[in-house]
C-alpha cells in the first residue's frame, strides 16, 4: 500500500477531525485537550500548520503535523492514522512519506495510534528512532525550601547581564551529548548554539528572564552553575539549570536552583515550573528533594539515534 500526503485544504473536515483524534491520544497524563486543540485547528484552518493528510485510493487515513527542529531535521508534533485501520507497516510508509515531503525527521511524538507499546517500539526502532519522554515537575506554594550549606569560596547571586558569555560556556559544556541541546538546537556549531541560546534567554524569546529569580554560582570569578527563570503566561518556567559537568554532584546545581526559587518566591510568585528529560535521574532526584512534584507527563516521543549522540547524566549513588 502506498500513502500519498496532501494538503488539508483537499477534506478539512476529516482534518479537523482527525487533529483532534490525534491530540487525544498524545495527551500525556495531567494534559488537556482543550488546551491544544483550539490552536491547532485555528493553525489548520489558516494554513498556518505545516503538515498534510495521508491518503490512499482516494480515502483519509490519517494526519502529520511537524516544526523546524533545527539542522537534524523536522519535529513531527501530531503523527497519526486512523485507529481501526493502523497497522505497523502503515506507519512505517507514513514515516517515509512525510520525509519525502517534510526531509529528515529528528523528532517523532508518540503513541502512534492503534498499535500496542510493543508494536509502536518495533517500528521506530527500527527506522532508527529512539525513545524519551519529558515531566512537567512544579514547587507548590506551600513547600518549604531546604537549607544549602555555604561554599568556600563561591558566591550565589542574581544573573546580571554580564554573565552572558560566562554562561554560554558553561551552556556548552553542560549539556554536550544531553538530549535537551538537540531538542533545541538551532546550530550543528556547539559554540556559536550555545552563544545563540543564551542570548535568546536574554532577549526574552522564551519569556522575560527575571532577576532576581535567576541565579549564578560563582567560583575565582567562573559562573560553574546556574538556574534561569523566564515569565511565562500562566507560571514562571525555570528553563535551565545547568552545572560544570566536573561539579556534578557537588551542589552547586542545587545552590543556584534553591537561590532562584527563593527569589522568586520572595517576587511573590507561587507558580514555578520547570521541565526534566525522564531517564535524568540526577536531576529529577535534585528536583524532588528541593520539594518539586510531578504534575504532567511524561510524555512518550521518539528521537533519531542515528543523528544524536544522546548521554544520560550518570544517576548519583544512593
Amino acid at each position: 500500500m502506498t500513502l500519498a500526503l496532501v494538503p488539508f485544504p483537499v477534506d478539512l473536515p476529516a482534518s479537523l477531525t482527525l487533529a483532534e483524534a490525534a491530540l487525544r491520544t498524545r495527551l500525556a497524563p495531567g494534559e488537556k485537550l482543550e488546551d491544544f486543540l483550539p490552536q491547532t485547528s485555528t493553525g489548520i484552518r489558516a494554513g498556518r500548520v505545516n503538515g498534510g493528510l495521508f491518503r490512499t485510493d482516494g480515502v483519509t487515513r490519517g494526519i502529520v503535523t511537524w516544526e523546524p527542529s533545527g539542522p537534524l531535521g523536522v519535529a513531527l508534533r501530531l503523527f497519526y492514522l486512523d485507529s481501526p485501520s493502523a497497522d505497523p507497516e502503515d506507519y512505517r510508509h507514513a514515516l517515509d512519506a512525510t520525509e519525502r515531503v517534510a526531509g529528515p525527521i529528528a523528532f517523532a511524538a508518540g503513541p502512534l495510534g492503534g498499535l500496542s507499546e510493543e508494536q509502536e517500539g518495533t517500528v521506530m526502532r527500527g527506522q532508527g528512532f529512539a525513545p524519551f519522554g519529558r515531566w512537567e515537575m512544579a514547587f507548590p506554594s506551600t513547600a518549604r525550601l531546604p537549607s544549602v550549606p555555604l561554599f568556600p569560596g563561591v558566591e550565589v547571586r542574581p544573573v546580571d547581564p554580564s554573565d552572558e558569555p560566562m554562561l554560554a560556556r558553561l551552556h556548552e559544556r553542560a549539556y554536550e551529548n544531553h538530549l535537551d541541546r538537540f531538542i533545541a538546537m538551532e546550530d550543528l556549531d556547539p559554540v556559536r548554539d550555545a552563544d545563540r541560546q543564551l542570548r535568546d534567554y536574554f532577549t526574552g524569546r522564551y519569556g522575560e528572564l527575571l532577576s532576581p529569580g535567576s541565579s549564578v554560582a560563582t567560583r575565582d570569578g567562573r559562573v560553574v552553575a546556574a538556574a534561569i527563570a523566564t515569565r511565562r503566561e500562566a507560571h514562571v518556567l525555570i528553563i535551565d539549570v545547568m552545572s560544570e559537568p566536573a561539579q556534578q554532584g557537588s551542589g552547586l546545581g542545587r545552590a543556584a536552583l534553591t537561590e532562584a526559587v527563593r527569589a522568586l518566591r520572595d517576587r511573590g510568585e507561587t507558580a514555578i515550573v520547570l521541565n526534566v528529560t525522564d531517564g535524568n535521574e540526577r536531576a529529577m532526584r535534585l528536583y524532588s528533594h528541593l520539594g518539586f512534584v510531578r504534575t504532567m507527563g511524561p510524555t512518550r516521543e521518539w528521537y533519531d539515534a542515528r543523528r544524536m549522540r544522546v548521554e544520560f547524566p550518570v544517576p548519583p549513588s544512593r
